[in-house]
């Protein structure tokens, strides 16, 4: 009786197989699986491998300084002489924004009561209810009538007799603080010379001031108003002359002049509210350059420093640095201090190098481009490969050149 482990039972003579073809089938498989290993590596060591070659060469700097006139009159670029035509660009925008009142007027009631007025000159003087009268303290007062002083006389016993003159006076403003006690006021009206020889004296404290405090606009209020409006238009407007540069124009702040062209305001000064509208139109005028101008006029003198067979070499150490130094907003003109530092060496010739590198390890690449003269340092990247061995095939070298 065959077992479940005997294969099919063919009457060939009547012998019995099974074992024979099995072995034969993993012959074929690991054979196949050799195969496919060894394309495998084959692919990884001579086909898929690639690659990047950064070459850093020795370099030497070259700085430039030059000024460059930027002048809104020019028709065309002079760069031989180092002149752009000035490009002017113009925003227009507003601004409303609401604010509350700080200001503060007491509108209680005003202080009132008698001066005396002397005079010690030889000439009346004649005051009137416009001339004011200012405390020690500082509170201003005016007359209520017009009043005139008499001049100074001398008696009979040869004395002076000094002029005088009773009058009302009430206070400038409301409140307490014009209850002033008795004292000298000053006329301010009059020159100084006369001061002290005509004003008037407070006999008795004036009465009848009274506090009462109300918030009104100031002066101050509607000043700071239309300058914390002209801090935030004043970048919009900024914004808006940029977004109409073209490529390659540049500006200066200090070639942007701004200025408002008019305030709306919904109130008064000294008006009673606690908040207030303020509107501001601006406007911002700036004077622009096509940097692309400045670089030809470099370019211009770097090709002079090319010497020997030099060439530039593009780094991320280049400095290209623009300075706005004089400028007249009115004549439309302004100068710029350019100071630019660029790399040059010799050239890299990068076909060639791929031919020589081909085969190379890459300690045997490294030493090869180390001993050329004009190569300071050497970096690899290999990609797909299990040698790191620069590849026979040129294309799939990359050499790049960089700082």
């Amino acid at each position: 009786m065959i077992s479940k482990y005997d294969y099919h039972k063919r009457d060939l003579g009547g012998n019995y197989y099974g074992t024979k073809p099995k072995k034969k089938n993993r012959l074929a498989r690991s054979f196949a699986f050799l195969v496919f290993f060894l394309l495998i590596v084959a692919l990884f060591i001579y086909v898929f491998p690639e690659v990047e070659v950064t070459i850093v060469p020795k370099t030497e700097k070259i700085s430039n300084d030059f000024e460059v006139v930027v002048d809104g009159g020019l028709g065309e670029a002079d760069l031989e002489h180092y002149k752009l035509p000035g490009i002017t660009v113009t925003a227009e925008d507003a601004l409303e924004k609401t604010f509350p009142a700080t200001g503060e007027k007491n509108v209680g009631e005003k202080a009132k009561g008698k001066v005396v007025f002397y005079n010690q000159t030889g000439l009346e003087q004649t005051l009137s209810t416009s001339n004011s009268l200012a405390s020690e303290g500082g509170q201003i007062f005016y007359l209520q009538n017009n009043v005139t002083i008499p001049k100074a006389e001398v008696s009979e016993e040869g004395t002076i007799v000094y002029g005088t003159a009773t009058a009302e006076v009430i206070a400038k403003e409301g409140g307490e603080a014009g209850n002033i006690a008795p004292g000298r006021l000053a006329l301010i009206d009059l020159p100084f010379s006369k001061q002290s020889k005509i004003y008037g004296e407070v006999k008795e404290k004036l009465i009848g001031g009274s506090n009462k405090t109300i918030k009104v606009v100031s002066e101050d209020d509607l000043k700071n108003a239309e300058k914390k409006l002209a801090e935030e238009l004043n970048p919009k407007l900024k914004e808006q002359l940029a977004s109409k540069l073209d490529d390659g124009e540049k500006i200066d702040d200090r070639l942007i002049e701004y200025r408002a062209v008019g305030v709306e305001k919904t109130v008064e000064l000294q008006e009673e509210v606690s908040e207030f509208t303020v509107k501001l139109k601006g406007q911002a005028e700036a004077l622009a350059w096509d940097e692309n101008k400045i670089r030809e006029i470099l370019a211009a003198k770097l090709k002079e420093n090319q010497q020997d067979g030099k060439q530039l070499v593009e780094s991320s150490q280049d400095v290209f640095q623009i300075e706005t130094k004089e400028v007249d907003l009115e004549k439309r003109t302004a100068k710029l201090a350019i100071h630019a530092e660029n790399q040059i060496s010799m050239p890299i010739e990068t076909e060639k190098l791929k031919d020589e590198l081909k085969g190379m390890s890459e300690t045997e690449a490294r030493r090869f481009l180390l001993d050329k003269g004009n190569i300071k340092d050497v970096r690899f990247k290999f990609n797909y490969s299990i040698t790191n061995k620069i590849p026979d095939n040129g294309n799939r070298i990359v050499i790049k050149v960089g700082l």
